[in-house]
C-alpha cells in the first residue's frame, strides 16, 4: 500500500485493525517465547497496547511506526498524566517518540538499521506481514533478515478467501508463511477461526476468518 493509503486511515481514524486489549495469543505465548528477553521490536506497531503489555512485563520496546499521529495516540491515551514524549531534531531517519521504556521511531520500516535496535533479538509482528500486499512480503522478510542476522519471532496472521473480500488486512497462508521464511526454523503454534468476533468482515461476507501464530527462528 503506498505511504499515503496508511496516513489517512489514521488521519480518519479508520483502525479497525486496532485492538483496545492486548492480544490473547501474545498473553498465552509470552512465557514461551519471550520469559528471557530484554527487548523487542514492534514492526508497524501502530499504537498497540501489546508495547504497554511487553512494558509491563519488564521488556524494552522499539516499535516502527509510518504515522506520527499513531506514536501521538498512544502515549497520551495510555500516559495521560505524563509529559509529552521526546521527539527528535528534525533531519534524522526517524522521529523518536519515548516513554518509560517504550521508543517509537516514525518514519518508513525499509530505512531501518541495525543500530537503531540496539541488542535487540526479538520480533513481534501481529500487523506487519497481513498489512502488506503480497508484492512486498517477501521485501519485508528479506529487509528483517538483513537487520536481524539472528533473531526470534511471533508472528500472527490471517487468512481467508481474498475472492471475497482484498485486504489489507491481508491473508497470509501458512503455505507462504513457510516459503518467505525457508531460511528459518517455523514452529506452528496456534489457528482458529475468529469469524464471530469479527462482525465487520462476516458483514462483508466473509464465513471465516482464521487466526494463526507461528514461533520463526533464525
Amino acid at each position: 500500500m503506498e505511504k499515503k493509503f496508511w496516513l489517512d486511515k489514521w488521519e480518519a481514524n479508520e483502525i479497525g485493525f486496532h485492538l483496545s486489549d492486548y492480544h490473547p495469543l501474545l498473553q498465552k505465548y509470552f512465557s514461551l517465547l519471550y520469559a528471557d528477553e530484554k527487548s523487542v521490536f514492534v514492526p508497524l506497531c501502530g499504537k498497540s497496547r501489546d508495547m504497554a503489555f511487553f512494558e509491563s512485563k519488564g521488556v524494552d520496546v522499539t516499535g516502527c511506526e509510518l504515522s506520527a499521529k499513531a506514536a501521538i495516540d498512544f502515549f497520551s491515551e495510555l500516559y495521560p498524566l505524563a509529559q509529552e514524549p521526546v521527539t527528535a531534531a528534525k533531519g534524522s531517519r526517524f522521529s523518536r517518540y519515548h516513554k518509560n521504556n517504550i521508543n517509537i521511531l516514525v518514519g518508513n520500516i525499509f530505512d531501518l538499521e541495525s543500530s537503531d535496535l540496539a541488542q535487540t533479538k526479538f520480533i513481534y509482528d501481529r500487523a506487519s506481514m497481513v498489512a502488506l500486499p503480497d508484492k512486498l512480503r517477501q521485501q519485508y522478510v528479506s529487509y528483517l533478515r538483513h537487520i536481524f542476522p539472528t533473531a526470534k519471532m511471533l508472528l500472527i496472521t490471517l487468512d481467508y478467501d481474498q475472492n471475497i473480500m482484498s485486504g489489507p488486512p491481508f491473508s497470509v497462508t501458512q503455505d507462504e508463511v513457510n516459503k518467505l521464511y525457508s531460511f528459518a526454523k517455523v514452529e506452528f503454534l496456534h489457528r482458529s477461526d475468529i469469524i464471530e468476533k469479527e462482525l465487520t468482515f462476516k458483514n462483508r461476507g466473509l464465513t471465516s476468518f482464521f487466526e494463526t501464530a507461528y514461533s520463526i527462528e533464525w
